[in-house]
Formats: C-alpha cells, sequence, structure tokens
C-alpha cells in the first residue's frame, strides 16, 4: 500500500495537547508502532490548537480488540466495546477516554477516506502524536490539513451523510463546540439529507445533540439545525409552534420564541458580559449573582437540563391555545403538558433519568417566579418558603428560565428600562431564607406529632409536619408547644367534614 504523507516546506510545528491526554498516552509507549494511529478530531484539534477540559483521543489500529485490552491493562482501565457495527472499543479514563478501531487489512488510507469530513480524516503515528511532532509523518489523503486554518468542514465524499446520518448532527456539534463551519456543499448535503437522521440510533443522537446544547456556540447551532431541518426531526415538537400567534403578550410566535429564550439563557449564564449593548447591560444587572459562588456553582450543574428545558418550555402551546371572547389568547395548563411531552421525548431519545426528570421540573414550574407576588409587591414568607421548598436547588435555574423567557417574549429593547425590577425580583427570591430550616431540626417530627395529636400512622401525619415546618420556617412558630398547639388544631380541622388544612397560625 503507497501512503500519502503531507511534507511542509515550513519549519515543523510542535503541537501539544492537554497535560491530562499526555499522562494518559504514556503508560502505552510500549504499544507504540507504525501501524498504531491515532485518527480523527484529536490529531485535527492538535493542528488547530485546540485544547479541550476533556481528550477524545481515537486510535486505528489492526486487531483492535487485542490492542484495546492490552491499552486497557496498561492504563487499569476496562475496555468495552461500545459499537458492533464499527467495532470501537471504549477505554474510560478520568480526564476524557480512548476509543479503538478496528482496522481492517492494515489500511489505514482507505479509513480515512471512508470518513466525514476532510480534517478529520487524517492520522499521524501514535509515538508522533504523543511525541508532538505531527507535520513530518502526518497521513492526509483528502487535504484536510489545509482546511484546518479556515475552520472548514468539508465532506470526505458526496454519500458520507448517507453512509452514517449521524455526521449531520456531528457537524453541527463541531460548530456549536469549536465554530467549524460548514462549507457550502455540506450546507446542501444537511439539507438534503436532514431526513435520514431518524435511522441513527437514539443513544448516537443524544450523544450528538447533548454536547451541541453544551456549546458555547448553541444559538448558532440551533440555527444551522432550524435551517437544514435536522431540528424538526429530532425534536418535532417544536415544528408544531411554527406559526401559532401569541400577540399582543408576546412578539414571536411559539417556535421562535423558544429560539429566543435560549439565545438569551446562553448570555445570561455567561460568566462574562456579552457582545452588545443591551445585552451586556441587561448582563451586568445579574453580574451580582452570578459571582456569587453557590449560585454560579449551581447554573454550571444545571447547564444542560437548564438549556434544553429553555428550549422546550412552551412545547405544550400549540395545543392549549384558546382565544377567549374579547379576542385574548390563553395557554391554560401549557406547562404540565410540555413537561409531559418533553418526557416522552426525551425518553425516546433515550436521555438519563436524572437529566429528564430535570428538564420536566423545569418547564412544568416555569411560570413559577412570576406568580410569587402579586404585581408590584413583594413575595410573603410564605410563598417564598413554598418556592424554595417545592423546588430545592432547582429554584437557581429556573430563575434563570423566567428571566430568558421574559426577554424572549418583550424584547430587550422593551424591557430594559424594566429589567432592575426583574434583576432584584430574583434576588429576592434567591436571597430568602427560612427562620428555622426543617434541615437543622424540627420542631415535631412524624413521632411526636402522632403523640401529641393521637393520630395513626398515615399521610395525615406527613401533611401536618410540613404545615409545621412552613409555620416555622415563615416565624409563625418558634417552639415546641406552639408546635405541639398547631399540631392538634389542623388535626382538629382535619377530622371536621366540612373543613380542610388551613394555613397560619
Amino acid at each position: 500500500m503507497t501512503m500519502m504523507r503531507l511534507t511542509w516546506a515550513m519549519k515543523s510545528t510542535k503541537t501539544s495537547m492537554s497535560s491530562d491526554a499526555a499522562a494518559a498516552l504514556t503508560p502505552l509507549a510500549e504499544l507504540e508502532a507504525d501501524d498504531v494511529w491515532v485518527v480523527g478530531g484529536a490529531v485535527r484539534d492538535a493542528l488547530a490548537g485546540i485544547q479541550s477540559e476533556r481528550f477524545d483521543i481515537d486510535i486505528a489500529v489492526a486487531n483492535g480488540e487485542d490492542w484495546a485490552r492490552r491499552a486497557g491493562n496498561a492504563l487499569n482501565a476496562p475496555a468495552v466495546k461500545i459499537s458492533t457495527h464499527f467495532n470501537i472499543w471504549r477505554i474510560p479514563l478520568d480526564g476524557g477516554r480512548i476509543d479503538v478501531w478496528d482496522l481492517p487489512d492494515n489500511d489505514i488510507e482507505r479509513d480515512l477516506r471512508r470518513r466525514d469530513f476532510t480534517v478529520n480524516a487524517m492520522a499521524v503515528p501514535l509515538a508522533d502524536f504523543r511525541g508532538g511532532e505531527l507535520d513530518a509523518s502526518l497521513l492526509d489523503p483528502m487535504g484536510g490539513r489545509f482546511d484546518v486554518p479556515r475552520r472548514s468542514l468539508r465532506l470526505v465524499s458526496d454519500d458520507a451523510l448517507r453512509d452514517d446520518p449521524l455526521r449531520m448532527l456531528r457537524a453541527v456539534r463541531l460548530e456549536a463546540e469549536a465554530g467549524w463551519r460548514p462549507d457550502a456543499e455540506l450546507r446542501s448535503a444537511l439539507n438534503r439529507d436532514a431526513a435520514l437522521i431518524v435511522e441513527s440510533a437514539a443513544e448516537r443522537q443524544w450523544e450528538e445533540l447533548q454536547r451541541i446544547l453544551l456549546g458555547d456556540r448553541l444559538p448558532w447551532a440551533l440555527r444551522r439545525m432550524e435551517q437544514s431541518g435536522l431540528l424538526d426531526r429530532i425534536l418535532p415538537e417544536l415544528a408544531l409552534g411554527r406559526g401559532v400567534d401569541q400577540r399582543p403578550v408576546h412578539r414571536r410566535d411559539v417556535f421562535w420564541h423558544q429560539i429566543d429564550a435560549v439565545r438569551w439563557i446562553v448570555r445570561l449564564t455567561s460568566p462574562s458580559a456579552p457582545l452588545g449593548l443591551r445585552a451586556s447591560a441587561i448582563w451586568r444587572e445579574l453580574r451580582p449573582l452570578l459571582e456569587a459562588p453557590a449560585i454560579r456553582a449551581t447554573l454550571d450543574e444545571w447547564r444542560l437540563p437548564l438549556r434544553l428545558a429553555t428550549l422546550l418550555h412552551d412545547i405544550g402551546k400549540p395545543q392549549t391555545r384558546s382565544v377567549d371572547a374579547d379576542g385574548a389568547t390563553h395557554f391554560f395548563g401549557h406547562s404540565e403538558l410540555g413537561a409531559e411531552m418533553a418526557r416522552d421525548r426525551l425518553t425516546g431519545l433515550r436521555v438519563p433519568v436524572r437529566t429528564i426528570n430535570r428538564v420536566e421540573l423545569l418547564i412544568a414550574q416555569h411560570l413559577r417566579p412570576g406568580q410569587v407576588n402579586s404585581p408590584g409587591r413583594a413575595p410573603t414568607d410564605r410563598a417564598l418558603h413554598r418556592f424554595h421548598n417545592a423546588l430545592g436547588d432547582a429554584a437557581v435555574p429556573l430563575c434563570w428560565l423566567f428571566l430568558a423567557d421574559s426577554l424572549a417574549t418583550a424584547g430587550a429593547e422593551a424591557l430594559l428600562p424594566r429589567w432592575p425590577a426583574y434583576a432584584a425580583h430574583v434576588a429576592r427570591i434567591l436571597a430568602w431564607q427560612p427562620r428555622r430550616p426543617a434541615q437543622t431540626g424540627r420542631l415535631l417530627d412524624g413521632n411526636a406529632i402522632m403523640e401529641a395529636t393521637g393520630l395513626e400512622p398515615g399521610p395525615l401525619v406527613g401533611q401536618l409536619r410540613a404545615k409545621i415546618d412552613e409555620a416555622a420556617a415563615v416565624g409563625e412558630i418558634a417552639t415546641v408547644e406552639q408546635a405541639c398547639e398547631l399540631a392538634c388544631r389542623l388535626a382538629r380541622d382535619a377530622a371536621a367534614p366540612t373543613t380542610h388544612l388551613t394555613t397560619g397560625y
């Protein structure tokens, strides 16, 4: 086999990789050989000078299973087969992962010519990659090296997307993560083949989609998916919102309102001021909150479910739209319906249950931050206790969803004069603390309630405990005696046939 290697009439450039990646490859020195190749994204990013927080290294080698197991032993990590179609073994590591691809007939050039994009169709011997010397030994039959400086994505062949439709999402993901831009031919192919994306396994779709959602350029990536038709096919519930009018309250239809909300959630959660006078002015109002360590940590933890919930927060509107006699438009119950629709769609995409639960909670409750008080009035202690008790650490991302939703509804220009009041409203919600947090020690636990009231074990005991916790949190009671008195009164009220549990002490 004749291998095409690129040589350069210039000084060889030494590329760098993350320290985690370098440490991971060091134990593999004894497994290095001319026929062990680092391929794809790791080579692309090394040439482009891109260092990610986590490393993804693809290795192509003949008899991949045997090599993967020996590499796993050297790294003290398991080698697990993750694809039967492509014969891939994954070695998960603390700082990232190494995927080992089986190379039939040890024909690396044929392997590269069957890949997706030219910048992914390059290979370097493992020893040279580990040493950072790529230029002299770079194998590049499709000329991807010349596309790297332009951050251009060019198809290896016209059939590349049909051979594996998931490559369409990969193109969008590369744009979202690092600004790799599809060229004209790839954009045309995306439009042509978008309908094929449903042929990809749901798990693979989600793997790419979550990385798109986490990308710094998410709004641009969503625009690419919308233009190509990928968005409608992966999340068809979004498409139902096209042309669903929401005037006069909303300035855009349901579909574009949700896209705008994503644009704002990316800006509002940014650790630094976004570009644009209005956007930066809006961000500065939130800066004291964003710089609070607890809030920043929570927003970072909820980054994925928050962005996904923002994208889907109004998908229940098309089916709940009604117009009353005065011409006013309503969407009663859209939050609850939207949460159910989101759960169904995300379950079908094999999204982890924890993420689904978080997205469902945010969508179901997304109106709540605007409902904790009457217009123009500060929220009461009782309302804030119930808000935090129901939401826990979701209170922070829910408030940011409320802010992004508000900006997408009215527009920055219209909302800017009132924006300090919105920021202050969220600050009051998040700053609230109970007078006596339940987790620091209840005035009465379930046993004490049963002893004071004579009740038998059952749901009513839990209801009374919640009422007592609430009264303590808002400062209405402070002693065990007061708690016992309240428990007895609530138990008597519950026993009366025409009364219900009441609040207040």
